[in-house]
């Protein structure tokens, strides 16, 4: 191993380790030494499981030896955000109110990539009770923008510490949770890839709820595939093959309108190169509003929320009992669902599977649709921390494009695609059919090697 490890993907750190090059307990003290020297490891980490990791390392190690690694990604160190259940430590999900709540046994999710080789290697912070797209969390920490040394910046949330730990190279790969954005948009502004898979196709047992209605699992990692190796383990079955259509077969919809509407200096001017660069290679692009798009948006913001609604229902009565011990910010966005009305939320979730329908309806025939992952630039931290305004706008900025996906049940991928004029990464974001996550993944990977001239 040398100093650049860190930027290896995670197929490359298990290739190594399948070739001998690398010991998979060198590799976890690798990560461990580079953990306990990064200055704000407090505020990414709510534990590190020093003890398990070298436990699951040694055994990959044996394995290793005898050729019989239980998958390409056997002895590569991963985090998870604090709300997947790991045996004996409290899932806060990033609450004071969850600091005594136990966990029994492993979240199916860390069941599957144990039993896949994968080294348990630490758990990550996050927004409280994943209820916001910013990061900000007060009580256990905000980590800070991995691309500004200068200004901390938000990180992007619910998933803030799984994010930037990769980003920084403190892990190989995270796992993180998606319900309006919570993956792609920590990826997006941390310059990552990030997966939010199709609702239902991996199992969340043993993961805090936000919303069981909307609530998906996925990676936060640094290409496609390693988004696919992990979505393969994910979700019990086999890793996509990745054989990417040529790109003059493939016909984009770019979806104008919404998704790029009031963008910060230089996001747009990232998305509109990254698609230049696109139709150089030979990538069909046609341009349009969805209506669709345009309705959901409204539908989703405008009082009541079924979101919010869903989400009091569940975390109402334990909030009442004691308020105080909640960040402002995110107890606000609670309240929203408190008291909602029965008949408008039935509406609204009939209008909601209408306007599934009628979106799938306006993109038949075109391989993905195509939009900005996050509109606006990752605002400095404190000008946000204590500013109920401020944090209500830029928070519904930061969610707007990515919750669309959500709402309208899609497979939805973010990819990097340059940086903006604050030199912060900048995400072009894939959206599919509900359940197209293989092919979604293998666009991606077409997408990249366009975007890297292969």
């Amino acid at each position: 191993m040398d100093d650049e490890t860190h930027h290896k993907t995670a197929l490359e750190l298990g290739a190594a380790i399948e070739q001998g090059r690398i010991d998979p307990r060198e590799l976890t003290e690798y990560y461990l030494d580079r953990i306990s020297n990064y200055p704000a490891r407090g505020r990414l980490f709510t534990h590190v499981l020093k003890t398990r990791a070298r436990a699951e390392a040694a055994d990959a190690a044996a394995r290793a030896k005898r050729g019989l690694r239980r998958s390409p990604l056997d002895g590569v160190p991963v985090t998870y955000k604090d709300l997947f259940d790991i045996a004996g430590l409290p899932t806060t999900a990033g609450s004071r109110l969850l600091e005594k709540n136990l966990a029994a046994s492993d979240a199916v999710t860390v069941q599957r990539l144990a039993r896949a080789g994968m080294v348990t290697l630490a758990k990550t912070t996050m927004t409280e009770l994943a209820f916001s797209g910013l990061g900000i969390n007060p009580h256990f920490g905000t980590p800070p923008n991995a691309f500004d040394r200068n200004t901390e910046r938000v990180p992007g949330g619910s998933s803030s510490g799984a994010g930037v730990a990769v980003a920084e190279g403190l892990c190989a790969a995270a796992i993180g949770t998606d319900t309006g954005g919570s993956v792609r948009i920590p990826a997006s502004w941390n310059g990552l890839t990030g997966l939010k898979t199709s609702f239902g196709r991996v199992p969340l047992e043993g993961a805090v709820p936000l919303s069981p209605s909307l609530d998906t699992i996925g990676p936060l990692v640094k290409d496609s595939g390693d988004a696919a190796a992990l979505f393969g383990l994910l979700t019990g079955g086999k890793s996509p093959d990745l054989a990417s259509p040529r790109l003059r077969h493939l016909h984009f919809l770019v979806a104008d309108g919404i998704g790029f509407d009031g963008l910060s200096p230089g996001v747009g001017e990232a998305v509109e190169h990254t698609l230049e660069l696109l139709a150089h290679r030979g990538v069909k692009l046609t341009r349009k509003k969805l209506p669709s798009l345009e309705e959901i948006q409204r539908l989703t913001w405008e009082p009541p929320s079924l979101l919010a609604a869903e989400a009091w229902g569940l975390w109402g009565a334990r909030i009442e009992e004691s308020p105080e011990l909640m960040y402002a910010q995110v107890e606000k966005r609670f309240r929203m669902g408190e008291g909602a009305d029965i008949a408008a939320l039935g509406a609204k979730w009939k209008r909601r599977e209408e306007l599934r329908g009628a979106y799938l309806a306006e993109t038949a025939g075109y391989d993905a649709v195509l939009m900005p992952s996050v509109a606006l630039t990752p605002p400095p931290i404190a000008d946000l921390e204590n500013d109920d305004a401020a944090y209500g706008k830029a928070n519904a900025l930061a969610l707007r494009n990515t919750t669309l996906g959500n709402q309208l049940g899609l497979a939805a991928l973010t990819l990097p695609a340059g940086k903006d004029s604050a030199g912060i990464p900048v995400g072009l974001m894939l959206m599919g059919p509900p359940g197209a996550d293989e092919k979604l993944l293998r666009l991606a990977r077409a997408v990249e090697k366009a975007l890297h001239g292969h």
